[in-house]
């Protein structure tokens, strides 16, 4: 492979050199003062030149280029094929990515759907504890209320009596006979006989 690029090398660099020297340099060679067969012998040695460089490439420089050609359509053919493999795979890998992306949509959807559920299950929880804490307090307070009432009936029923005994205690010596003093001796005496 080595040879093939050097023969290719020196080639090319001579077909250069005299391509160079035939299209650019004819009238340096020429003397002043020439006749007129010169430009025709010139124009003719430069296309036997062109003739000898033609079979000189075709007959040793042919099969190395196609050599050399046909390794280089090979290595790019590879080239693109690698190419194409990491085209695919990242393909695949974005493919694979955007799926992953749809799942975590999805699984954050259900997770907020189950974040939502529990909180509403925790409200409901919060409210029915709360219900039952008023109902507690509404009937402590109920109980509360009617201990009072009955306290204040009995005391005002106590003080009612205290009153009714104060004002019987005031009337009932005026009121209140010999006779009637016999009375209640008696009913007294006849209710201890027993």
């Amino acid at each position: 492979m080595k040879y093939v690029a050097k023969l290719l090398w020196v080639c090319g660099g001579i077909s250069l050199g005299i391509l160079g020297l035939h299209l650019g340099g004819h009238e340096a060679f020429a003397a002043e003062k020439t006749s007129n067969w010169r430009p025709t012998y010139d124009l003719i040695m430069r296309w036997v030149n062109f003739g000898i460089i033609v079979f000189v490439l075709n007959r040793y420089a042919k099969t190395p280029l196609k050599n050399f050609l046909r390794s280089k359509k090979e290595g790019l053919a590879l080239e693109i094929d690698e190419l194409e493999e990491k085209k695919e795979d990242a393909n695949a890998k974005i493919s694979e990515t955007q799926k992953t992306i749809d799942e975590s949509d999805v699984r954050l959807a259900e997770l907020k759907a189950r974040i939502v559920q529990q909180g509403e299950r925790e409200k409901l929880k919060i409210v029915e504890s709360a219900q039952q804490q008023s109902r507690a307090m509404l009937e402590d307070a109920n109980r509360r209320i009617d201990a009072s009432i009955l306290q204040a009936r009995n005391t005002v029923k106590g003080e009612l009596i205290d009153a009714a005994i104060d004002l019987a205690m005031e009337r009932l010596p005026q009121e209140i006979t010999a006779v009637d003093n016999e009375k209640f001796v008696s009913a007294y005496l006849t209710s201890t006989k027993v």
